[in-house]
């Protein structure tokens, strides 16, 4: 409150001055307390609520400035009858390694093992499309780990795709630290039918799992792989539950979540999630790769998470506001669809992924029509 405090005293003064009083003679008398009345008027106004949510913005930018990447170990030894060769990832609950299976031919695989992951294993085994990571084989052992083996067909994200688009649009480490809206004309850019096309797969996937009764609760862009051909493929299927069950869900990324799914698994809310939630999801994620950064990002890990979900709330209800704004560059029909995607009520969403797929492939298996 401290810090609220002397900026409300700030900008009364501020205000005085510029109507013309004198505060020199003030400079040796005790401050004048809160009770004050103007002071009260200034404190209670909306201009002072938006000055103390910039003050937020400043301590916690919301989109951090990128870091270097750090190289992993590399690991040798033994599992099973698998060779490790690195560990090229490690989340909330596992651990994901890159070794050779001896027993079947020396083939290159992806080994991820944690306590809290069989859930993922079983969903993602009755889970048979082109887009979603396959699985071979999963065990678990006598300490409950549960061990998932997937082809090893890269380590090439959507994430580094969207790194290596910020360095080329935004040269400086000084716009790729803020909220710049890439320069680009998307009708225009040669990258812009693979990108769509990368969106259509992820949303076909999308689609198969709701119509298998599965949400996925964690779309970003780091959970989609794109493989040796360009083709995406989705990814950590770990908080996905069967939404007819009703599952509660376990976590999630804030900055990627829907209101609903802040509400439910950050502030406890008897919240329900249903298709809703994950498309909410992949609009973030639309929206992330055509202007290069995340529409309402968390405020950082030094606020704790309900706070982090309260203030993205109160910046999720103004997405109208934001695409008047600083999306100018994004062609018209693909500015509406991630705009529907992002609308704080679900039923102001688009229904199914069913339907956001037909409007994605309309982009581009009618190209007469004006973007």
């Amino acid at each position: 409150m401290g810090l609220a405090m002397e900026t409300a005293d700030t900008e009364f003064r501020g205000q005085r001055q510029n109507w013309g009083e004198d505060l020199t003679k003030e400079s040796d008398m005790p401050t004048q307390s809160v009770e004050n009345s103007g002071l009260h008027d200034f404190l209670t106004s909306d201009r002072m609520e938006e000055r103390i949510e910039q003050l937020l913005e400043d301590l916690f930018p919301t989109y951090p400035a990128s870091k270097e990447k750090v190289e992993t170990p590399i690991l040798a030894g033994y599992f099973d009858q698998f060779e490790l060769l690195e560990q090229i990832g490690q989340g909330s609950f596992s651990r994901v390694f890159k070794a050779i299976d001896k027993k079947l031919g020396n083939r290159l695989v992806v080994l991820k093992s944690g306590k809290l992951i069989e859930q993922e294993s079983s969903v993602v085994g009755r889970l048979k499309h082109k887009h979603i990571m396959p699985v071979y084989s999963s065990w678990q052992d006598e300490m409950g780990v549960t061990t998932i083996c997937m082809p090893y067909l890269g380590r090439y994200t959507l994430k580094d795709k969207m790194v290596e688009l910020r360095r080329r649009f935004s040269p400086s480490s000084r716009e790729r630290g803020h909220n710049t809206v890439f320069p680009v004309n998307w009708k225009q850019h040669h990258d812009f039918p693979n990108l769509l096309m990368i969106l259509q797969e992820i949303c076909g996937a999308l689609d198969y799992a709701h119509r298998q009764e599965v949400l996925h609760l964690d779309i970003k862009p780091s959970n989609v792989l794109v493989g040796f051909c360009g083709h995406a493929l989705l990814l950590d299927f770990n908080l996905a539950g069967d939404f007819l069950i009703h599952k509660s869900p376990t976590g999630g990324t804030l900055s990627y979540m829907s209101p609903e799914h802040l509400r439910r698994c950050v502030l406890h809310e008897p919240v329900a999630l249903d298709v809703r939630s994950d498309i909410y999801s992949f609009g973030v994620l639309m929206f992330e790769m055509f202007c290069g950064f995340r529409p309402f990002d968390s405020a950082g890990p030094a606020m704790r998470a309900p706070f982090q979900a309260k203030l993205m709330l109160q910046r999720q209800t103004r997405v109208n506001r934001l695409f008047r704004a600083i999306v100018p560059e994004i062609p018209r029909r693909l500015r509406k669809i991630i705009q529907h995607c992002l609308q704080p009520d679900p039923s102001d969403r688009y229904l199914t992924a069913s339907d956001l797929l037909f409007d994605l492939s309309r982009l581009t298996r009618r190209p007469w029509l004006k973007l």
